[in-house]
């Protein structure tokens, strides 16, 4: 079997380089790859010296492989290795070619050093920083780039006023895929600006096809493409917010990873700050900057609106992809500048085809005509656009007619990508006809109006501009133009499955669901929480990127914490963090990616203030933007109750909480000094059972020292009511009774009920349903110190559906109540409230196996596996409260409770409502303990 195995491979192998034959390049490029073997293998000082290059850049020690024909996967191997060190062995060949003056050593750095920028992927966008006191402008740009080994290509002035930079700061981000080495870094550089004109920015300024500088990584299309990309920022005043033009939000991973065979999706997240329509198109320009091979290549589509990416099946390698992003304001709106001057913009036609599905070098847009418009259909190849001649046409013109009366002009006739124009009978601005040819940006301006005030698509009884004085100036038709560029790289295997979660990694719960916005706050550490699984394949790696600064933390298999903390630089931003789960098959090692998800992160700084006293927490929270956007949907953990509304005491600025310690679904912890009540300002849907879809969501608490005295407005609890499939909608309620006969409950206005030590306490459960058949069972009861079913220190009074503290009694009832009683009792040391909490669910009657069926379960004894439809989930409900009157007032005698041996500690996450018991402190008080039979 082995030798059948070895023989197998060995004339694989034998194929494998036959194959290559044909391909000159491989000759070439073994020959190199065997001369760096040799060399280090027959030089013991070239050797230590590259361990030593490994040691210094953190890399692992491995060896040049020979390459040998007849070898199985030894070519592979030495092309893993040299991959993997290539850091490495490029310091050593450059300290030896330029500090010895080694010609081979040259020779093979040449070699090595073709691959050492090659580029993967990069997108840009810009942000305002407001006006100086100076009267100069302040812009940032993000530029995130990917390259072989973490190299930095600056960008260029192209049209317009720049001004210049100020800072400049580089930060490593993310790097590598298994088996595929990139690194991504971040720029982020600050320019000072006279004026918020628009101007153009383009990538990149060093090319150098000695080490790669301005070339794709070798791909599909070509091994040796330039790259290109260039961005549009314009920063004039916005009628519509009153604020500076901030471009879309949108970033991907630069290499995204699928078997040949499987057809999949990638969702690139877009959010726009100022809520325009964003775009994601083809660049189709070269000669603009817009990209550097241009259009898609066969075997992927593109949808323009939802930018997303769909492949179906495409040859092995490198795909390249460069998109360009442009945002189109909602309704017509005029941008300001500060020499005076003006432009208008224009919704994006929703007459377009949303998806546009290009082969390799070539684009083609048609655009559907509507009234006031012309039709523009432009054939585009790589360097050129070609726009038709536009035609205007009044509403008293007849068919036939391309002229206009003077006063008469229609809404400017927007172009898919517009780069040359050619002469026109009229145009939309001004009113009278040129023949000219439009540069990015306007070399003339006019003082005429850019729309009449007669007829056209516009308010027809004002002029929006003054006529004499503001200057019209022209412009491109979106609001900005921003590059988004990557890689897919198409594996030369085939996948055994394309269904998510077999070879695929799913995400599971918390995990963030792709398009979301999670707010940040300033010098708060914002955790993202991500778990995946998959059947066949095993997780390895999370890939992720975003802000500098981001990290992240392996907390098990499948299961990462993405971690980041904004800082005051960053507030009211918006960021994009983008992550990929990775799993590989552990026998072959082949490799899965997870579907693309993005997240949209916003930072706030929230100036809170939170007041607490003895019987009330009061909060103020400061009207940020985030708050603003949503203020219609935030509410606290509980919504009952007039002072849980959030609209009741809060103004235009501020929004203002006043509620008593026990309300508004606050929560209480402890640590060994404190009692800590929380609770939250949220955006969550309170009616869903999880949300992950949280834009605002502002915690504060209130923390005592065990020793204050608090006052608790405590008050009767209603039936609490649930809906479930199978079970439709019950109700369960948790009633306290004068005695054992359950004829006469604890009247609710009296709440809180006195009680005595060691005095019996009656207790009922009853469950109300509309489906017959069905049985209610207590499952377990426990009483903690404080009111949070999750504290520390517990006391449990039915486990498991039996009984554990020993005065517990339980009385005959129907199948749909359980009644009980047991003596009032309070916890050892310095706990003043006891707070009781009963898990209990519903089930068919007559089913074997439902947990109702099995009764009490003893230590030891198993349960069986849940019937998905014969038994409802366990629900946490309660009733109270009950105050524990001092031990010299009470009637009752005996000895106390001994509850030492039954404190435990409880880790868990139960929804619950508690029953109160605490001793009073009021010494003067009198109290009549409740009767002990029945006088009704």
């Amino acid at each position: 079997m082995i030798v059948a195995v070895a023989c197998a491979a060995h004339r694989l192998a034998l194929a494998c380089k036959d194959a290559s034959n044909d391909v000159k390049y491989m000759e070439t490029f073994l020959d190199h790859l065997q001369e760096l073997h040799l060399l280090f293998h027959h030089s013991a000082n070239w050797t230590a010296a590259l361990k030593a290059a490994a040691i210094t850049l953190g890399l692992s020690d491995l060896k040049m492989k020979d390459v040998k024909d007849t070898r199985w996967l030894s070519q592979h191997l030495a092309i893993e290795i040299l991959q993997r060190n290539l850091t490495a062995v490029l310091a050593t060949l450059a300290e030896e070619a330029e500090l010895k003056q080694c010609p081979i050593a040259k020779g093979l750095y040449t070699f090595c050093a073709t691959y050492r920028y090659r580029y993967y992927g990069g997108s840009l966008t810009f942000t305002s920083k407001g006006q100086n006191s100076d009267g100069t402008y302040e812009v940032e740009l993000r530029n995130r780039r990917a390259t072989f080994w973490c190299s930095a290509n600056y960008y260029s002035c192209s049209s317009g006023n720049c001004g210049s930079q100020t800072q400049a700061i580089s930060t490593h981000i993310t790097s590598k895929t298994y088996g595929i080495n990139w690194c991504q870094n971040d720029l982020l550089t600050t320019r000072k600006l006279y004026s918020n004109l628009p101007f153009e920015i383009r990538y990149p300024t060093h090319i150098n096809s000695y080490n790669g500088q301005g070339f794709w990584t070798a791909n599909s299309r070509s091994s040796m493409a330039h790259w290109r990309m260039m961005a549009h920022v314009d920063l004039g005043t916005r009628s519509d917010t009153g604020e500076s033009n901030r471009s879309p939000i949108i970033t991907t991973l630069p290499v995204i990873r699928v078997p040949r065979n499987c057809p999949r999706s990638f969702n690139m997240t877009v959010f726009d700050p100022d809520g325009d329509r964003v775009r994601c198109r083809p660049a189709s320009n070269s000669s603009s900057y817009e990209c550097g091979i241009c259009g898609l290549t066969g075997g992927f589509s593109l949808d323009q609106n939802s930018c997303s990416i769909q492949y179906t099946y495409n040859s092995p390698g490198f795909h390249p992809f460069e998109l360009v992003v442009e945002d189109f304001p909602r309704k017509h709106i005029t941008l300001s500048y500060s020499d005076g001057s003006y432009t208008t913009k224009s919704p994006l036609s929703v007459g377009r085809r949303k998806r546009q599905v290009t082969s390799s070098g070539q684009t083609t847009t048609a655009a559907t005509t509507t009234p006031g418009q012309t039709t523009t259909v432009a054939t585009t190849t790589p360097g050129q656009t070609t726009t038709a001649a536009t035609t205007t046409t009044a509403a008293t013109t007849t068919p036939g007619q391309t002229t206009t009366a003077a006063t008469t002009t229609t809404a400017a006739t927007t172009t898919p990508f517009p780069t040359t124009t050619t002469a026109a009978t009229t145009t939309p601005f001004p009113t009278t006809t040129t023949a000219a040819t439009t540069t990015p940006f306007p070399t003339t301006t006019t003082q005429q109006p850019p729309f009449s005030t007669t007829t056209t698509p516009f308010p027809t009884t004002t002029t929006p501009f003054p006529t004499t004085t503001t200057l019209y100036r022209t412009s491109i038709a979106p609001l900005s133009k921003i590059p988004l560029q990557f890689s897919v790289y198409v594996e030369s295997y085939y996948a055994p499955s394309c269904i998510d979660g077999d070879y695929f990694p799913i995400f599971l719960s918390p995990t963030p669901r792709n398009g979301v916005n999670l707010p940040a706050f300033v010098n708060q550490t914002l955790e993202i929480n991500v778990r995946s699984k998959a059947q066949y394949t095993t997780i390895y790696d999370l890939i992720v990127t975003g802000p500098r600064g981001i990290s992240k933390q392996k907390i098990s298999t499948g299961e990462y914490t993405i971690k980041w903390t904004p800082t005051e630089n960053e507030v009211n931003e918006h960021f994009s963090i983008c992550f990929i789960s990775e799993a590989r098959d552990t026998i072959i090692w082949k490799v899965y990616q997870s579907e693309l998800r993005c997240v949209t992160v916003d930072v706030d700084h929230h100036e809170a203030i939170v007041t607490c006293n003895e019987t009330t927490i009061k909060v103020e929270v400061e009207k940020s933007y985030l708050i603003r956007r949503n203020e219609d949907n935030l509410h606290l953990n509980n919504i009952k109750g007039s002072s849980c509304n959030l609209t009741t005491r809060s103004n235009e600025t501020h929004l203002v909480a006043v509620m008593s310690l026990n309300e508004c679904g606050t929560l209480v912890e402890e640590d060994e000094d404190n009692i800590i009540f929380k609770n939250e300002i949220t955006s969550a849907d309170p009616n869903e059972i999880i949300s992950r879809h949280h834009d605002v969501e502002i915690g504060f608490s209130c923390v005592y020292p065990k020793r204050t005295n608090l006052t608790l407005g405590f008050r009767h609890k209603n039936p609490y009511a649930f809906t479930e499939k199978g079970f439709g909608a019950f109700t369960f309620q948790f009633e306290f009774f004068e005695t054992e006969r359950f004829r006469k409950q604890v009247d609710s206005s009296t709440y809180p009920v006195e009680v005595y030590l060691k005095q019996m306490m009656f207790m009922q459960i009853e469950a109300t349903t509309s489906i017959p058949n069905t049985e209610l069972f207590v499952e377990s009861c426990k009483a903690t110190p404080y009111d949070n079913p999750n504290s520390r220190i517990s006391y449990t009074i039915i486990e498991n559906g039996c009984a554990r503290d020993n005065t517990v009694q339980i009385y005959p009832s129907s199948k749909s109540q359980f009644r009980f009683g047991m003596e009032a009792f309070e916890f050892i040391g310095a706990h003043e409230e006891v707070y009781i909490t009963c898990s209990v669910m519903l089930c068919e009657t007559g089913v074997a196996g439902t947990r109702c069926s099995q009764g009490c379960i003893r230590s030891g004894n198993h349960r069986s596996k849940r019937e998905a439809m014969a038994q409802s989930s366990s629900h946490s409900i309660s009733q109270g409260p009950l105050h524990l009157a001092k031990t010299s007032d009470s009637q009752a005698s005996g000895l106390s409770l001994n509850l030492g041996m039954n404190i435990v500690f409880i880790v868990g996450c139960l929804v619950a409502f508690g029953v109160v018991i605490y001793r009073s402190r009021r010494s003067k008080a009198k109290y009549q303990p409740l009767p002990t039979s029945d006088t009704d």
